[in-house]
């Protein structure tokens, strides 16, 4: 088989590996479709290090990555009853290596086989419907990453939200509250190709280089309060980070109300500094929002197959299998209007 593999910075190629041979409780998956995840562009771009992948012959590893990938069960073990040969499936890359999250980055998706350890329904695998295709479920591992972001500050469908940031995983942030039931999310970005699709997908965009200041955007769109100090505060019960930049903690400390929660999807690149004082007297909750549990998993699964989300609309670029090099130079190339690059082994 091609495998896609990662040798350092800037040095990817695509060789030659054998198929995986499952061991009695595995399955080996042949991909239909990857996804190339903002990690994998960091390691491509900086170090896989800070992300979890390390090079080829690094301990021990074979330089096979990536993570994202939905595809048709190849072979099962001898021990496999539930899962067998053709069916469609979804992989969560972090259980499908008895690692867990340390295999997850070099899971191998960008190889044309992966083997799924200890295999299991509705754990590391998900059965797809039959008319949800590979181009619309490669989209459900970073749907879930969105859906995680506001799942873990528990955002109800009434309440009023932003989001910083309209990358891959705002953008599918975005589509996971609408499907939630939230109503005009604001949606906080300087790229306006990227804001167009926040308006397109039923958000509200808001450019800061061209809508003036976001506090008195955030006033007239949903509402004001006074807190208990006499401030006069933005109507606003969750803010998701989704962008990383250093000034956004900051600021929403500046006009947030009593008890709005922050959730922190965002890789922060570089450490930041930010006052903590403003949280205590609003009693703001900061919390940290990494990956995805299996509730999110089922809720981006359940929203993609119920068509009550655009999120595939991302996906802006595709390339065959053996051009999945040039597939990450376009991918890392803000001159390119990648939003998410998708690996198709179809083609």
């Amino acid at each position: 088989m091609k495998a896609l593999i990662y040798y350092g910075t800037g040095d990817i190629r695509l060789e030659e590996r054998p198929i995986p041979v499952p061991e009695k409780n595995d399955v080996v998956i042949k991909v239909a479709r990857a996804g190339i995840c903002g990690s994998d562009i960091t390691a491509y771009l900086y170090d896989g290090h800070r992300v979890g992948i390390f090079p080829k012959g690094e301990m021990g590893v074979d330089g096979q990555f990536g993570h994202e990938m939905v595809g048709t069960v190849h072979t099962v073990g001898e021990s496999i009853k539930d899962i067998h040969v053709g069916d469609r499936v979804f992989v969560n890359p972090t259980t499908c290596k008895r690692n867990g999250m340390l295999g997850c980055d070099m899971a191998g998706a960008l190889s044309e086989y992966v083997c799924i350890e200890d295999a299991v329904y509705g754990s590391n695998l998900f059965k797809l419907e039959e008319d949800v295709s590979f181009d619309d479920a490669i989209v459900v591992e970073p749907l879930a990453v969105g859906t995680h972001g506001k799942n873990c500050i528990q955002v109800k469908a009434y309440e009023h939200v932003v989001v910083f940031g309209a990358g891959t995983i705002g953008l599918c942030t975005l589509n996971a509250l609408l499907a939630s039931g939230c109503r005009k999310p604001v949606v906080v970005d300087v790229n306006k190709e990227r804001l167009q699709y926040v308006a397109a997908m039923g958000g509200v965009p808001f450019n800061p280089a061209e809508d003036g200041d976001l506090k008195s955007f955030l006033f007239h769109q949903f509402g004001s309060v006074i807190n208990p100090f006499m401030d006069q505060c933005a109507d606003v019960d969750a803010y998701i980070d989704c962008a990383g930049a250093p000034g956004i903690l900051g600021q929403i400390t500046g006009f947030a109300k009593n008890d709005a929660r922050i959730s922190v999807v965002a890789v922060y690149k570089q450490p930041i500094t930010f006052d903590l004082a403003p949280f205590a007297a609003p009693r703001l909750m900061l919390k940290g929002s990494t990956g995805y549990d299996i509730p999110d998993i089922v809720e981006a699964l359940n929203n993609v197959s119920g068509r009550r989300t655009a999120v595939n609309t991302i996906v802006t670029h595709h390339f065959p299998h053996s051009q999945a090099v040039e597939a990450f130079k376009t991918a890392s190339d803000p001159k390119s209007g990648a939003i998410k690059v998708v690996i198709d082994y179809e083609a």
